[in-house]
């Protein structure tokens, strides 16, 4: 009789801690804080990404938890840099997952890393900002893109050159997930168009492109499309074009285009040249997120539509705690129906849990600064 007694108080036990761990998992946090894991690229090619999508983030929390947090919970960001690299993207979203009770995410940049941790989500929400590979479209139901889809890029760019009436195109790329995707969707767009395509690509952590560049210019291509994963990619490119004085007609990807430092020093090979940008409609809230910004940090956001989007990624999820409480698959219920007016615009998701109804807008670089083309 003992023994049964035992036993069924071990039954009970176990049957305790099953109710605990799937409380556990299915919530956001059970304690005195809400905790959200930040996997950004805070070191690396990326960083001027990462930079400000810290600070816009941190700028979001403490407004939140100074005005006395979400129902009596304050907001804890553990920021991690995954360099812009995958298999580090992977690793720490592991550890984080393996260290503390967070199920709520935020990510920046780089969309092989999106690609990695997609299938590693189980219980937990992942919501985005300038991770723009198509392929992100509808891979995981607990992954949520407040950004642009670079299809929409490339659909741009074929566009603009049909118009133009080029007749024969170069494409000097980096041979990742977003690099290469706006190749091969570029390559799509001008299917049957009648324009020859050349492609030359490296990989990640090549430390010379002097072949590809030499290989394109052989061709003498009307326009060249240069494709980098980074800044740090971008300038090994221009750097060798530079080099060699090849200076043809340029499409260039957003990573060039938003930085300043690329289009000061490369100033005079990138005038003319072509880029696109997701541009953020005017409104008070973005005017006034800009004007914290710059008072807190003393400096300027460098990125406005990701420091519009983050900011506005940390309120959406405020809003679903808020209205919803801690469960994670009504957080997601909520990110699916959301339509939240932020500093970005108004925020809503499609069925594959992308932004909707925004587009990039074309640029022209001159004279080191990048102008809307109207």
């Amino acid at each position: 009789m003992k023994f049964n007694n035992k036993l069924y108080i071990g039954v009970f036990i176990l049957i305790l801690l099953g109710i605990a761990v799937y409380l556990s998992i299915n919530s956001v946090n059970s304690r005195d804080t809400i905790k959200i894991g930040a996997l950004f690229p805070l070191t690396g090619g990326l960083a001027s990404y990462g930079e400000p999508a810290q600070k816009s983030v941190q700028l979001a929390v403490d407004e939140i938890n100074n005005a006395g947090g979400i129902n009596g919970k304050k907001i804890e960001i553990n920021f991690q840099d995954h360099k812009c690299d995958s298999k580090i993207a992977v690793t720490i979203f592991q550890q984080v997952l393996a260290t503390s009770n967070t199920n709520l995410f935020l990510a920046v940049g780089c969309s092989g890393t999106i690609l990695g941790i997609a299938p590693q989500l189980q219980n937990q929400i992942l919501l985005g900002s300038a991770i723009s590979s198509p392929k992100i479209s509808g891979i995981s139901p607990s992954v949520f893109r407040n950004y642009v889809s670079d299809d929409k890029e490339s659909a741009l760019f074929a566009k603009t050159i049909m118009e133009k009436g080029y007749k024969t195109v170069g494409i000097i790329f980096e041979k990742t997930d977003y690099a290469e995707g706006l190749k091969i969707n570029l390559e799509k767009y001008l299917e049957g168009s009648g324009i020859k395509i050349t492609g030359e690509g490296f990989i990640t952590g090549s430390t010379e492109v002097r072949t590809q560049v030499t290989k394109i210019k052989s061709e003498n291509p009307e326009i060249v499309f240069i494709s980098p994963q980074t800044v740090t990619s971008g300038d090994l490119i221009l750097g060798e074009m530079q080099r060699q004085a090849y200076s043809p007609k340029l499409i260039v990807n957003e990573n060039i285009l938003k930085s300043v430092d690329l289009l000061s020093r490369y100033s005079k090979l990138l005038n003319g040249g072509l880029s696109a940008d997701y541009v953020l409609a005017d409104n008070e809230k973005i005017n006034s997120l800009l004007e914290r910004y710059k008072e807190k940090y003393e400096v300027d956001c460098p990125q406005k539509n990701i420091c519009a989007t983050m900011y506005d990624n940390v309120n959406l999820y405020a809003n679903a705690i808020r209205e919803k409480g801690n469960d994670i698959n009504a957080i997601k219920d909520y990110l699916k129906s959301a339509i939240y007016v932020g500093a970005s615009g108004t925020v809503s998701f499609d069925e594959k849990n992308d932004r909707k109804d925004i587009a990039y807008t074309l640029f022209e670089i001159k004279e080191g600064k990048a102008i809307e083309v109207k």
